[in-house]
């Protein structure tokens, strides 16, 4: 923001210096000049429509930076860059003693100087493998600044990081790097007290599996005492979310080889959506099969994420074949898939099928079904080949909500559950998505010509 305000006094500062050499006679090389023009360019494209930088605009930064404690300052100069700070110091003209009295030595470490010697700044600055454990011990440290020597913390180091924590949620959240009896101990205890637990909701899920894998390979006596703790808490989160779509509700979840690194988060998402929605599960790879239960509550599910492996070709339209043959009547599928479509499925008539082709024979002969697209993709801006080719029909009651395959983050599931539920717009970001892929299909003389259609 202050960038933005302060630019066109930037902008007059590289005017007048251009003015000033051409009045002297000098000639400006064309690589600096281009230069010169690119940097007049970019500061002219952040030009406010209204306001500057003013003088009352630094003495209230002057206020506010008097106001800071040392801690804040030691925090900022371990964790964050000091371009900011540079930068602000050259519009506000800091004075390093009167602006900084609880720091002095904060602006001069801006610009260069080394902190006072022996401070925590001063020793903090270069953690090791060798005096980690000891800076935890001296100094109330940000975890971020030791996450990279996590494989050297002693017990004693992360039980003193997890008692520092003010929030539990930062402890579950990085309880793989942490884990220990006596960080179990402390988790326990919090949570006992009543202590909220404010993860979203996929997170907190992820945090659950975790504990559960914890159990079966015994890496610590107390993930079960913890998992029974957390459980009712995602309980509860759970009946949160109300399911209005269409029902029935059939979930299909991609189970193939190619969904390996992103298998238990949309075993995850499928099992949540089956018990919420009330659906029906199947998962397939190169066929159709049923999950280990039928996921009622917040066990369930956990327990079919831990059973459910990923192996074999993609064919999913092997878990619509059976709606299909008995012509059940589904009025919302939800497939939770990577889109990477290889085998085809055979119907009973001996007809072989892909997934696009047979649910448009099943909404044109058993139900015109609404279809959800619960996607693991590559490429975030990518539809995905399935998707696509509903979007290149102009399918209606086709939706799509997208994780990365490489790195599936759980902590988006708390809105793209809602969404789902509501049967809701996948937020203005996805429409914009959508919005960009129907352009590039289908060109922009068809997107108006529908957008005319709609409104009329």
């Amino acid at each position: 923001a202050v960038t933005i305000l302060d630019s066109q006094r930037q902008k007059r500062a590289i005017d007048k210096k251009i003015e000033r050499i051409a009045k002297s006679g000098a000639v400006i090389k064309t690589k600096k000049m281009a230069e010169i023009k690119k940097n007049i360019h970019n500061l002219e494209a952040l030009k406010p429509k209204a306001g500057s930088f003013s003088g009352a605009m630094a003495k209230k930064f002057k206020r506010w930076v008097r106001k800071l404690e040392a801690k804040d300052f030691e925090f900022f100069a371990l964790c964050l860059p000091t371009e900011p700070w540079k930068k602000l110091a050259d519009l506000c003209h800091f004075n390093s003693e009167k602006d900084f009295p609880n720091a002095p030595w904060f602006l001069p470490f801006c610009f260069g100087q080394s902190p006072p010697e022996g401070s925590k700044v001063d020793k903090c600055r270069n953690i090791t493998s060798e005096n980690v454990n000891q800076l935890i011990s001296d100094f109330d440290i940000p975890y971020r600044l030791v996450k990279n020597f996590k494989t050297s913390l002693n017990n004693q180091s992360k039980k003193v990081i997890a008692e520092r924590q003010v929030k539990l949620d930062t402890i579950l959240w990085y309880y793989e790097d942490l884990h220990s009896p006596e960080v179990d101990d402390i988790i326990r205890a919090r949570l006992e007290r009543g202590e909220k637990v404010e993860l979203g909701y996929g997170k907190l899920m992820e945090r659950l599996l975790l504990f559960k894998d914890y159990i079966g390979k015994n890496k610590t006596l107390n993930s079960e005492s913890l998992l029974s703790l957390l459980i009712p808490i995602a309980e509860k989160n759970l009946k949160s979310f109300r399911s209005t779509l269409a029902s029935p509700v059939a979930v299909l979840g991609d189970a193939s080889s190619s969904m390996n690194v992103a298998i238990r988060t949309s075993t995850i998402i499928s099992s949540l959506l089956a018990t919420i929605c009330e659906a029906k599960l199947s998962f397939f790879n190169h066929k159709n099969f049923k999950s280990t239960l039928e996921p009622k509550d917040i066990k369930d599910v956990l327990q079919v994420a831990h059973d459910t492996r990923a192996s074999g070709s993609t064919a999913p339209a092997a878990s619509l074949v059976p709606y299909f043959d008995n012509k059940e009547v589904i009025k919302t599928f939800i497939i939770v898939t990577d889109e990477e479509e290889n085998t085809n499925a055979e119907t009973k008539d001996k007809k072989s099928w892909r997934f696009f082709e047979l649910f448009m024979e099943y909404r044109k002969n058993v139900y015109p079904a609404s279809l959800i697209f619960v996607s693991f993709l590559n490429q975030q801006h990518s539809e995905g080949q399935m998707y696509r080719s509903f979007l290149k029909e102009n399918v209606p009651d086709v939706m799509q909500f997208k994780f990365s395959r490489a790195r599936p983050d759980l902590t988006k599931l708390d809105s793209i559950l809602g969404s789902i539920c509501s049967k809701s717009s996948k937020s203005f970001a996805g429409d914009l998505e959508n919005i960009e892929s129907n352009l590039r299909l289908n060109g922009l003389t068809k997107f108006l010509k529908e957008i005319n259609l709609n409104s009329s």
